[in-house]
């Protein structure tokens, strides 16, 4: 498998996580960073047990909404392995806002700052490395790039752009570089203790009952997602969004 060096944003918890996790199950050197160092380090931690040869991940803090720590990140990263073979974007956050709140530019602006601008900034950076390994982008989604739902604009702008930015990657960086999305729907993660517990539970069954596989995600299910598109298994595949939502994309109008 071509991952030797993994760099994933927002691995402290969730999704990240679970990525960074299975990478390291399959023997990859992993880079663990998000704004929490107790997260960070326990993340860490576990990537070091599921190591075959209990490689010791690299941990970064690092706000990455801040131009300064995401060229920190990078360059902790070159300057431990020396190289980066794949960049997973990943890191994001789920305010919900509706056009007309007082908040809502400020709203769209902060989630722009996180789920948008570092992806693009970031995939930037790391040409120069990632050309020299014929290395892989894969950027974190969302089936909400495509279905529109209520009081949500500013975060479904933000993963409709990084679904645009894939395919623009993907033809510039083309042919050492390989480029794509992956799109969850919804998945357990911990996006979700914002919302009063009850309530989402109750918000759980919906989505539940409207997934064809009759369950929502979990972290594993992306991350089994995202070493493949990383591996030579998918060397022909660039430019493309890979769903990954129990079929919930079909059937998530109106939630």
């Amino acid at each position: 498998m071509h991952c030797n060096i993994v760099l994933t944003t927002g691995s402290s918890s969730g999704i990240g996580a679970g990525i960074a996790k299975l990478f390291a199950r399959l023997g990859a050197n992993v880079v663990i960073t998000g704004r929490n160092q107790t997260e960070i380090q326990l993340v860490a931690n576990e990537c070091q047990q599921l190591s075959p040869k209990k490689l010791k991940p690299l941990q970064v803090r690092a706000d990455i909404s801040k131009s300064t720590e995401l060229q920190s990140l990078l360059d902790q990263t070159i300057k431990t392995y020396g190289q980066l073979d794949v960049l997973v974007n990943n890191a994001g956050m789920g305010l919900r806002a509706n056009v007309t709140d007082k908040q809502f530019v400020s709203v769209f602006d902060k989630i722009l700052s996180v789920n948008l601008r570092p992806y693009v900034e970031l995939s930037h950076l790391s040409v120069p490395y990632l050309n020299k390994t014929n290395g892989t982008i894969i950027s974190i989604s969302s089936i909400m790039s495509t279905v529109p739902m209520k009081n949500s604009l500013a975060y479904e702008v933000s993963k409709a752009g990084v679904d645009m930015m894939t395919r623009v990657l993907a033809l510039e960086l083309g042919p050492n570089i390989r480029v794509n999305t992956i799109n969850p729907g919804v998945t357990e993660t911990s996006m979700q203790p914002d919302i009063d517990p009850e309530k989402w539970e109750i918000r759980k069954r919906q989505f539940i009952s409207r997934t064809p596989l009759k369950r929502i995600g979990q972290p594993q299910d992306i991350a089994e997602g995202c070493v493949w598109l990383a591996s030579e298994s998918a060397s022909f595949i660039t430019g493309t969004n890979l769903v990954i939502d129990g079929g919930l994309i079909y059937n998530a109008g109106g939630l």
